[in-house]
């Protein structure tokens, strides 16, 4: 490819407009570079809106400005060009005119002195949504093969833009439902006040540093174990305050009894007790998941009590796996301190944790069991993460720890779990990991954790 085309992709390729889920911007880029690149003057993007039988603009370019009014062409008028889309990677009309594909559109060309076009469909996840058109004025325009795969990449690279888009538009449905809940909250009780403040700037770390997609399950999972004692809460208050109008009522009538008087003492003691208990559960639910999110943010060389800390931890991550029955047990061998990075340990656990829930346990299970043994070490701790799941094959074991390795590409995994799992483990604590496992026996996670002096990085 000519080295003036390879730049200009170079360009459109490490542009942060591509990524950053403006689908606008990166459409405008695509298109500029299509314009310069192949040195025509009218370059759009036509998309499906919804059905794959019409085609609408979706941005046009003419002459470096772009064009207001919505176009749309239908696949009744126009059989062949459709056709030929569904068909060809690329159509490379040099006469457009009287081209196979094309022919149809001399309505549409001549006018604006359309001579030649160089059409490539947009696909995104594996269909097709719609079709980058070139349109050259130039007479005797002959498309050469360096721009027919110039066109092409770019196609790609919207496919890509498109990709962003829609991680960008999830992202915000995300936050903008976890501030809901946090709304609703906030509205049944004011003595949560603070730690819901705390709990809302952990999900803003969250969101901003996406470290890791596993904590996505954590938050949906502790929200989900809050809501219970919140609605008991709420039930228990509004019990007490029906009890006390119709104590009120009979007050006022002058007719109270001292049995009725005890009564009402009586159970409203018990619906307070209700209350206090259900307002502390949540409380600690909310505590422990702003310490681990906190942690998980921020990484701070600090003196570790892991038995301590990871039982604290282990109650954040137990909504996560909730739904498949996984009980998560601690199993302290000894009383171990180590001096380490407390946050890239709780990325650790809360990536193995997620592992186990998405591959080792399939369906729910009362004996599903995750357990986490503490030994001392001479040079620190040895952490074992066992869990009694499916297991794994041998070709799979080799490969758990290679970036974008996963058994599970059709239901989203990323393969990058195992792989941060690895590198905080040697880069970051300076440790080492190994794993063992069989089908149908579970797996076994070996971690050895060195105490980390205050110049290790």
């Amino acid at each position: 490819m000519l080295e003036r085309l390879e730049n200009i992709l170079l360009d459109v390729s490490k542009s942060p407009e591509i990524d950053d889920g403006q689908l606008d911007k990166a459409t405008l880029k695509i298109l500029n570079a299509a314009m310069d690149g192949l040195e025509i003057t009218r370059v759009g993007v036509w998309l499906y809106k919804n059905d794959s039988t019409k085609l609408h603009t979706e941005m046009v370019l003419d002459e470096k400005s772009a064009l207001k009014k919505q176009l749309s062409i239908a696949e009744q008028d126009y059989p062949d060009y459709f056709a030929a889309l569904r068909t060809e990677r690329i159509i490379i009309a040099n006469n457009a005119r009287s081209h196979l594909a094309t022919h149809e559109l001399t309505e549409y060309m001549q006018p604006l002195g359309i001579v030649a076009m160089l059409d490539a469909p947009l696909r995104h996840k594996g269909k097709m949504v719609g079709v980058i058109c070139c349109e050259s004025r130039q007479a005797d325009r002959k498309w050469t093969s360096d721009e027919v795969a110039f066109v092409g990449i770019l196609a790609d690279i919207y496919g890509r833009a498109m990709s962003a888009a829609e991680r960008h538009k999830f992202e915000q449905l995300l936050i903008r439902q976890n501030e809901q809940l946090e709304e609703i909250v906030e509205q049944r009780t004011e003595s949560l006040q603070n730690a819901l403040d705390n709990f809302k700037q952990a999900q803003d770390r969250l969101v901003e540093t996406e470290k890791m997609a596993a904590l996505g399950k954590l938050v949906a999972g502790v929200a989900h174990e809050v809501n219970t004692p919140l609605g008991i809460a709420v039930t228990a208050t509004t019990h007490c305050e029906h009890r006390l109008k119709k104590l009120q009522k009979s007050f006022v009538d002058g007719n109270i009894s001292r049995k009725q008087l005890t009564n009402f003492i009586d159970e409203t003691l018990d619906a307070y007790t209700l209350l206090s208990s259900n307002l502390e559960r949540a409380a600690t639910l909310i505590q422990n998941f702003k310490k681990t999110a906190v942690d998980q943010s921020s990484f701070e060389l600090v003196n570790c009590q892991l038995t301590d800390y990871l039982n604290a931890l282990v109650i954040s991550l137990k909504p996560m796996v909730k739904k498949k029955k996984v009980s998560i047990n601690i199993d302290a061998k000894a009383d171990v301190s180590i001096r380490t990075y407390q946050g890239a340990l709780a990325q650790i656990i809360t990536n193995l944790v997620s592992n186990c829930h998405d591959h080792a346990f399939l369906q729910p299970d009362e004996n599903h069991q995750i357990t986490i043994i503490i030994e001392p070490h001479e040079d620190g701790a040895i952490i074992r993460f066992t869990d009694n799941g499916r297991g794994m094959d041998k070709d799979t074991l080799n490969s758990i720890f290679e970036p974008f390795y996963t058994t599970a590409r059709d239901s989203g995994g990323s393969g990058l779990g195992l792989s941060i799992v690895y590198n905080l483990v040697v880069r970051k604590l300076k440790g080492e990991i190994d794993v063992k496992s069989e089908l149908s026996k579970g797996s076994e996670f070996i971690l050895l954790l060195p105490n980390l002096d205050q110049h290790k990085t």
